[in-house]
C-alpha cells in the first residue's frame, strides 16, 4: 500500500511540474524562492518595501521564504546567496545578509533572514537581486524561483489610509512628525490605522492627543501638533 502512495505522489508532482512549466533537476537537494509562489499574489516578481510604513525604525529586519527540493537535511546546512550586481541598485550601506546563512533540519520550508538599512540617500526605490548559488551542500535551484527582487525606499509620504475622513474625525492634517506620534503613541494597532473600526481609530487619535499634551509635540515648523479627535 505505501509503493502505491509513493507512486501516486510522484506522479502529481511530476503533472504539477508540468502545468507550471517549472524546469526542475533531479539526484540532490535544491532550494528555491518560494516567496515567488505566493498563491494570494499571481506573477510575483518582487518583494516590496517601504520604511514610511514603519516610521519609528532606522533598520527592518526582512525573511524571504524558501523551499527545498529533495530530502530534508539531518543538521543545519549552510547555503550560498549572492547578490547580482548588474541588477541590484541599493547601496551596500542599505542592506546586510548573514554571512552564513543555514537551512533548518528535517524541514522543507526555511527563511532567509536580511537586514534593511535606512539612509538618508534613501530617497527613492531601490532594487536589490538575490541569487540563491550551489555550493558544497546544494546542488542549485529551480531556474525561475533561483532569484528574488527586493524593492524598499525611505521616501516619507502620507498613507493610503489618511483620508480626508481620517483628516476630518480623527488626526487632522497628515505630516511624517504627526505620523510617526501616532506609531509611537497611538498604541500597537495604530500602524494598521486603516484597517481599524470607528472606536478603534478614535480610541488611538485620543492616544496622540493626549501624547500631545503630555509631550508639547510639535511639527517640524515648531508649531504645536493638533488633532480634531474628541
Amino acid at each position: 500500500m505505501k509503493q502505491y502512495i509513493l507512486l501516486s505522489l510522484s506522479v502529481l508532482f511530476f503533472f504539477s511540474c508540468a502545468e507550471d512549466k517549472i524546469e526542475t533537476y533531479s539526484g540532490k537537494q535544491y532550494l528555491y524562492f518560494s516567496e515567488l509562489m505566493d498563491t494570494k499574489e499571481e506573477n510575483k516578481e518582487a518583494v516590496e518595501i517601504s520604511f514610511n510604513n514603519y516610521p519609528l525604525d532606522d533598520e527592518l529586519s526582512v525573511e524571504i521564504s524558501l523551499g527545498l527540493v529533495g530530502d530534508p537535511f539531518s543538521v543545519p546546512t549552510p547555503y550560498k546567496v549572492s547578490v547580482v550586481t548588474d541588477k541590484t541598485t541599493a547601496l551596500a550601506e542599505n542592506y546586510e545578509l548573514p554571512a552564513t546563512p543555514m537551512f533548518k533540519p528535517n524541514v522543507a520550508e526555511d527563511v532567509l533572514s536580511l537586514r534593511l538599512i535606512k539612509t538618508e540617500r534613501l530617497k527613492e526605490d531601490v532594487t536589490l537581486m538575490l541569487k540563491i548559488e550551489s555550493n558544497e551542500y546544494i546542488a542549485g535551484s529551480i531556474k525561475q524561483y533561483e532569484t528574488i527582487k527586493i524593492v524598499f525606499n525611505a521616501v516619507e509620504s502620507r498613507p493610503l489610509w489618511w483620508t480626508t475622513t481620517v483628516n476630518k474625525n480623527y488626526l487632522g492634517t497628515y505630516s511624517p512628525e504627526k505620523y510617526r506620534a501616532l506609531v509611537q503613541y497611538g498604541g500597537e494597532e495604530a500602524t494598521d490605522f486603516g484597517n481599524l473600526n470607528t472606536a478603534q481609530k478614535r480610541l488611538c487619535a485620543l492616544r496622540l492627543k493626549q501624547a500631545i499634551i503630555d509631550n508639547d509635540l510639535r511639527e517640524k515648523d515648531g508649531k504645536p501638533m493638533t488633532v480634531p479627535v474628541n
